[in-house]
């Protein structure tokens, strides 16, 4: 080998070198990324426990364990905003009825009365749309409220749920293992949670706070009636207005305005905006969702 391609040989072999550094650089700082990613992720998770935690003492202490009628109102239309003074926390928060529809248990009740009644909404819902295979949809709904563990698609969710319970969440699930086996789109045309309520176990509606479809549904009443007349807070005005009686469903209503709300908090930090979703049920928090940017 000559004197004069002894360079050109070291300089390949060092432009080698500083290639693969390069790569191996950029892998690194890929990974660093990803890493960080995942750290404030993680972060903003903690975060999301420790601000739930900190709005359920709050609620405890607004609400009490027995809270007026007006008191539930005012949480339900006043969302509420908060600002750090430097601006680097951001956070919103609004609550919504939760225990004032029928509730999905029900439709695996050994009560009647309630069993009759969510039995006789889900084939309304169901022949509204023309589902294909109700006989298979209800079957699902039922598995699922009997096991501690959801399914979809065939595949048993590593996510326990407790039994006897089931979160819109996994409901979807449940409605997408439906779709995938019956190719049935219609199934997804159901407002399903503007009827049924999901993630709790309540035995009494809040009449008081009713969707206007589950009233509708109650009363046999036209949903525009219902729209336009019934707002939340005077359900005996309403009732009264189109003959009917709150005693029809006595065994039903709540007589008290009940400690059960959905609340949910969007906020932003550090570089990403999240959310979470959880149940307040006299108390204390069922049914926590966290979601990610």
């Amino acid at each position: 080998m000559t004197t004069k391609m002894r360079p050109a040989i070291t300089l390949l072999i060092t432009l080698s070198v500083i290639a693969t550094m390069i790569a191996l650089m950029g892998v690194m700082f890929k990974y660093l990324d990803v890493a960080r990613d995942k750290a404030e992720v993680k972060a903003s998770m903690i975060q999301a426990n420790l601000l739930s935690a900190d709005m359920v003492e709050l609620l405890r202490q607004i609400l009490g364990k027995k809270p007026s009628k007006s008191t539930m109102q005012t949480l339900f239309e006043t969302p509420l905003g908060l600002r750090a003074e430097s601006g680097e926390f951001m956070m919103g928060i609004a609550c919504s009825p939760l225990a004032n529809r029928v509730n999905i248990t029900w439709l695996e009740t050994k009560d009647n009365n309630r069993s009759a009644l969510a039995q006789s909404l889900f084939e309304m819902l169901t022949d509204r749309v023309n589902i294909r295979d109700v006989g298979l949809l209800r079957e699902k709904i039922g598995a699922a409220l009997k096991q501690s563990s959801s399914v979809s698609f065939g595949v048993t969710s590593r996510l326990n749920e407790k039994k006897g319970i089931i979160s819109f969440r996994k409901f979807q699930q449940l409605l997408d293992d439906y779709r995938y086996e019956t190719d049935d789109k219609e199934v997804y045309q159901i407002p399903w949670q503007k009827y049924f309520s999901f993630g709790i176990d309540h035995q009494k509606i809040d009449g008081e706070f009713m969707t206007a479809e589950a009233l509708a549904f109650l009363y046999g009443t036209p949903l525009s009636v219902v729209q336009g007349n019934y707002q939340w807070g005077a359900l005996n005005t309403f009732l009264s207005e189109v003959g009917e009686s709150r005693d029809t469903y006595k065994w039903l209503f709540s007589k008290k305005a009940l400690a059960v709300a959905q609340c949910k908090a969007s906020y932003s930090f550090r570089k990403g905006n999240y959310s979470f979703v959880f149940n307040y049920v006299n108390g204390r928090i069922e049914g926590f969702e966290f979601f990610g940017n």
